[in-house]
């Protein structure tokens, strides 16, 4: 009888410290309480820990459908311990509701006593183990140090896979619907993807990938919009209309600026549902020259995202794909635009400071008229080969 005293008073005082004077929703209400102190409790369907190490506790469904948040950054980590714990079960957050950068409600935990499974006391904080007394001690002069188990050259750190995380490329009702004409821009993809590919029209695609530093593989627009600090910039919107592409799914945001690698301007490019597919980025004032470069390949397209196309048979264009080095299932499309026929006159050695143009001798090189850089995830390839038909 007295242990199951002990037990009821032990449950109370466990609910009095996580907050039972403030109000309880479930997650799904969690929306319509914004700016309110309160415990919310629901099923947390993911745990996503980002390449900056912030944690995302989803739930109501998986990323991006969750109907609420928890957020651990990653300098409360070891203190609130470890997360993976909490996926799959009932779990209650208390604190303050805000709104997420993707107007989700969300609260954001700092440490043990804002988080516990339902219908449990919440753990208690953690404390780091005692230091250890100092020894002293005097080694004879002829004693040698015992050699260390594992020296500290060999000692290596892995680092564990992102988790994966679920999502959907949100397409038209219409897209496998085929566009007239075309034909070159369809022959240009299944060159360009042919070996870094393979058709298929699956939708449902691990999300967890990170295509461009900061934005993750589905991620909603308005946060990848935060990410890359470009909240409140001017854009424009436009469909991508390019044959080879989901029909009437995708949408390229545009913005101007200075962005890494010297481009002036980023295009996110989106599916149905605002979510971030493939990131272009294009330096269209390029003051670049390329020595000596002739048409090899027969492209026609130059920006697949636009639909830019030569108009001239004397220009050239070169695609070079490579797998990205810190994503995996992730390629960059590297282009250039040029025009191996505008000239570059230098001065010889014996007219320095001469402007007449019998002194200048012709260099072989080409004018970079664009250039552009562009990150696309596999399953975003799989999916225009598969629109492309088979186009050789």
């Amino acid at each position: 009888m007295k242990s199951k005293l002990l037990s009821l008073i032990t449950a109370l005082i466990g609910a009095a410290a996580f907050g039972q004077s403030k109000p309880a929703y479930t997650d799904a209400e969690a929306a319509q309480h914004i700016g309110e102190e309160a415990t919310v409790t629901g099923k947390v369907f993911s745990v996503f820990t980002s390449s900056k190490g912030t944690t995302f506790l989803n739930f109501g469904a998986s990323y991006p459908k969750h109907v609420f948040g928890g957020i651990i950054f990653a300098g409360n980590t070891a203190t609130v311990g470890d997360l993976k714990q909490y996926e799959g079960k009932e779990v209650s957050l208390s604190g303050r509701i805000e709104a997420g950068p993707d107007k989700k409600p969300q609260i954001v935990i700092k440490g043990t006593d804002q988080i516990k499974l339902a219908g449990t006391p919440p753990p208690a904080p953690a404390t780091p183990p005692p230091a250890p007394a100092p020894v002293a001690a005097t080694p004879s002069p002829s004693s040698k140090p015992a050699p260390s188990a594992t020296p500290p050259a060999m000692t290596r750190v892995v680092e564990e896979s992102p988790a994966k995380r679920a999502g959907k490329i949100e397409l038209s009702s219409g897209w496998s619907s085929t566009r007239r004409g075309g034909d070159m821009v369809r022959k240009d993809l299944a060159r360009l993807f042919g070996s870094a590919g393979k058709p298929s029209e699956t939708t449902d695609v691990d999300a967890s990938m990170e295509i461009y530093p900061g934005v993750p593989f589905l991620s909603p627009l308005t946060n990848a919009k935060k990410a890359l600090n470009l909240d409140g910039a001017a854009s424009t919107k436009s469909k991508v209309a390019t044959p080879g592409f989901p029909v009437d799914s995708f949408s390229a945001h545009a913005f101007s600026g200075v962005f890494p690698g010297g481009f002036n301007r980023i295009l996110l490019v989106t599916d149905s549902d605002e979510q971030i597919v493939s990131v272009l980025l294009i330096d269209s004032a390029s003051r670049t020259r390329v020595n000596n470069e002739t048409d090899t390949d027969g492209y026609h397209t130059y920006n697949f995202v636009t639909g830019g196309a030569k108009a001239t048979g004397n220009l050239v264009i070169k695609h070079t794909v490579t797998p990205s080095k810190t994503a995996a299932n992730v390629f960059i499309v590297d282009t250039l635009l040029v025009d191996p026929t505008d000239p570059e006159f230098q001065p010889t050695g014996r007219s320095k400071g001469i402007t007449r143009a019998s002194t200048f001798i012709k260099q072989r090189t080409g004018k970079v008229l664009e250039r552009s850089r562009w990150f696309i995830p596999g399953p975003v390839v799989n999916l225009i080969l598969r629109c492309v038909g088979g186009a050789s």
